[in-house]
């Protein structure tokens, strides 16, 4: 991904898990609440801000607990440094001052960004493609995979059978409507280091189109089938037609790295700026 993107993807990440803190930390202390989920001296942790903090619906209960630790940490830690007096150190202020500054701007860059349509055909795509093709060399080995996650391990044994002596899609098509099948992700492509856990990485890596792993736990409480369609080897370039949502993403980027250029030079063309030497 392009340089202007990965630091406004990290200024943005930084400034707010800072400011983020400080504020819901502050909101916590507003008044007394009735229904929390954990509390530490004044501060509580409600369960509104539990679901504003992350996506739980997919976590089981070992992770929700982690999380709610963490804030227990954070919260700690917090009031901690405020009877240390380091709240009200000058280095804090100007510190959060900066933040501050830092993140108005990164959210204002990205609001114009966001705001700003890029139009783009199918052949932009493909000639941006055939220009770039270096770009989309495999640094790994590449996977092209289906897979399917069940919370009851009977369930995805079945799947298996069923992928087995069918085919994936019509076997997909049976659990589709089953509970018990938590994710289905199709021709998904994924490079060997991001395989988890890495025992099935030397599976795949053995594997001839279209076979189908074993049923394997991931995490407790959640087995999961895996199927390669194809493999691209390290240093090779994708087809397109297999690649394509990465070259668009990265299309896109480009676009939007031009778009915020643009936006900086008129910003800078509207202020009187003045430079010493």
């Amino acid at each position: 991904m392009m340089n202007c993107e990965k630091h406004l993807n990290k200024t943005l990440t930084k400034i707010l898990f800072l400011l983020g803190v400080l504020v819901f930390i502050a909101c916590s202390k507003e008044q007394k609440k009735d229904d929390f989920i954990a509390r530490v001296n004044d501060s509580y942790l409600t369960r509104e801000d539990f679901a504003s903090l992350v996506d739980t619906s997919n976590l089981n209960q070992d992770q929700k607990a982690q999380l709610i630790k963490d804030w227990i940490y954070q919260e700690i830690l917090f009031q901690a440094a405020e009877k240390e007096g380091i709240t009200n150190r000058e280095d804090y202020k100007k510190i959060l001052q900066k933040s501050s500054y830092e993140l108005a701007a990164a959210m204002l860059i990205n609001d114009y960004a966001s705001s700003e349509e890029v139009k783009f055909s199918d052949d932009d795509i493909v000639n941006y493609f055939e220009t770039n093709k270096n770009y989309f060399r495999t640094s790994a080995n590449l996977y092209l995979l289906n897979k399917a996650v069940f919370n009851v391990e009977d369930k995805a044994i079945k799947f298996r059978q069923l992928a087995l002596d069918s085919d994936w899609k019509k076997a997909i098509s049976v659990f589709v409507s089953d509970s018990s099948l938590v994710k289905n992700t199709t021709s998904n492509l994924i490079d060997e280091n991001s395989i988890y856990p890495i025992q099935l990485s030397k599976i795949i890596s053995d594997f001839y189109p279209e076979e189908i792993s074993i049923v394997f736990a991931e995490k407790p409480g959640y087995y999961s089938v895996v199927q390669l369609l194809k493999k691209f080897s390290k240093e090779t370039i994708p087809p397109f037609d297999i690649i394509k949502p990465n070259v668009e993403k990265r299309f896109l980027a480009e676009k939007k790295k031009k778009i915020i250029e643009e936006y900086l030079k008129e910003l800078y063309s509207q202020n009187e700026i003045e430079i010493k030497k």
